[in-house]
């Protein structure tokens, strides 16, 4: 007999979240479930999820973020006329509404992903809506985060986190793995031999990331090995950017590449990946580097350490000297040995397949 579960989200708009929902929807078993989709606000992913065969879509089309009534009224109408065993929700703002428009037989489950994130620093609905989940967490039937960080995070501030699991990301092994023919496409472009080392850095650039941090250790490599190119993917603050070409100062081996779609293009041309971040909770961006064999070397933030375990470098926090060494340790190390070892630790532990089974077998204990 299959489940019936509603699997919501307040958009399909472009971020980790979303990916992995969407990879969840994708892959879930639909002979043993029975899958409807919900929204408040579509986004652009909205029509590539349409063409996934055997499921429901709903589109509720909430028309702003004080249409409370309207959309609890309609939440609530759909979701009786479907009668779920189990509500997934994603996100908070969609945590809250699917708790409080479910039928009283429906179990509810909520996905957690964030940690080490500064509330008081949002606005008044942000924090309102983080408060709210903290005051009614006792009243759902399971938590699903996707990092240990996250887990700790919320305990911290109050939640009851007693029916949590840590479920980690998944990460499309197929799409992200090493291709030979775009890593000589990247080596060709931007005329490196195959002597040079590339480290690259996949993030947004935004303080969290740790870019001025990231810049002067890069500099300092740069000074001290001729062989060595640094690339940057991701857009973001103009400004710190501009603070960190003034640390890096004139020079040709810091490539900053903006805001890239295929990521994985980009990867294959890494040897070593970096993430210098002040706060994480999973990140995909360093299980994707290792399943295209990149080496990483990674903050103690989040669940990094985790991810990489002794297949990667570990350093210090907001630490030039730490993350500097890190680095010179793998650049002397057998790097590509390492990068392989890296993508078969993603395989064996954090694919999709696993997300996928692991999401299920907590979502059939619930019921």
């Amino acid at each position: 007999m299959q489940v019936k579960l509603v699997l919501s989200i307040r958009s399909l708009n472009i971020g980790g979240a979303e990916r992995q929902f969407i990879e969840l929807i994708e892959h879930i078993d639909k002979s043993k479930f029975n899958v409807t989709v919900c929204t408040m606000y579509g986004g652009v992913q909205e029509e590539m999820v349409q063409t996934i065969p055997n499921i429901r879509y709903y589109n509720l089309e909430k028309s702003g973020r004080y249409d409370f009534y309207k959309f609890y009224r309609n939440y609530s109408k759909l979701l009786k006329e479907i009668n779920p065993d189990v509500i997934y929700s994603f996100m908070g703002e969609m945590n809250l509404f699917s708790l409080w428009c479910k039928p009283k037989e429906s179990k509810i489950i909520w996905g957690f992903r964030a940690s080490n994130r500064d509330f008081s620093q949002y606005g008044k609905v942000v924090q309102t809506i983080f408060w709210l989940q903290k005051k009614l967490s006792s009243k759902v039937d399971k938590i699903i985060a996707n990092s240990h960080a996250a887990i700790e995070f919320h305990k911290q501030n109050g939640f009851d986190m007693s029916k949590s699991v840590v479920i980690p990301n998944g990460i499309d092994t197929e799409r992200f793995q090493r291709n030979r023919f775009k890593r000589e496409a990247f080596k060709e472009k931007y005329s490196l031999k195959e002597s040079d080392i590339v480290i690259g850095i996949v993030a947004r650039i935004d303080s969290i990331k740790g870019y001025l941090i990231f810049s002067q250790v890069a500099k300092k490599l740069i000074e001290k090995y001729p062989h060595l190119y640094f690339y940057s993917v991701g857009g973001g603050d103009k400004k710190i950017q501009q603070e960190c070409e003034e640390i890096l100062g004139n020079t040709e081996r810091f490539i900053w590449l903006g805001k890239q779609k295929n990521v994985e293009d980009f990867y294959s041309g890494f040897d070593i990946y970096v993430s210098s971040s002040f706060g994480e909770g999973f990140s995909n961006s360093i299980a994707e580097a290792m399943s295209c064999e990149c080496a990483s070397v990674v903050t103690n933030v989040g669940d990094s350490a985790m991810i990489v375990s002794n297949v990667g470098i570990v350093v210090d926090v907001n630490s030039v000297d730490s993350l500097f060494l890190g680095l010179e340790k793998m650049i002397q190390a057998d790097y590509k040995e390492l990068g392989k070892k890296s993508r078969k630790r993603v395989v064996e532990n954090f694919s999709i397949e696993n997300m996928v089974s692991n999401t299920q077998r907590e979502i059939s204990n619930v019921v």
